[in-house]
């Protein structure tokens, strides 16, 4: 009976599910999610809760439209450290500013297809 609770409560309900950044993350994803908070504090007097998906993509968003070096730097730091999964969710999910270079970033490096 338990496993077929746990079976059932893990299968998508009826529609779309929402894409649950937290079950994606991993130790070091939320490493530097966590300095990236700081850095928004400090700098910008803005805080992130922790409570919700919709606050962190709310410091996402805020972070890849801020011109500070050492945000961006820890917001790449994050992106570098994602899943494949929450790093295309970043791309195309409207979440990263659609000006951000991490919106070119390529696989292979180069810049190149």
């Amino acid at each position: 009976m338990l496993l077929k609770s746990l079976w059932q409560w893990g299968r998508p309900q009826s529609g779309k599910q929402r894409f649950r950044l937290r079950d994606h993350l991993t130790y070091t994803g939320d490493y530097h999610l966590e300095r990236l908070s700081k850095l928004l504090e400090l700098r910008y007097r803005r805080q992130f809760p922790w409570d919700s998906d919709d606050t962190i993509r709310d410091m996402i968003h805020f972070a890849s439209r801020v011109q500070d070096q050492d945000i961006q730097r820890e917001l790449l730091l994050f992106y570098l450290n994602c899943s494949p999964e929450v790093q295309e969710y970043l791309k195309t999910g409207g979440i990263v500013d659609a000006s951000h270079y991490i919106h070119n970033c390529h696989p292979n490096g180069d810049g190149s297809n």
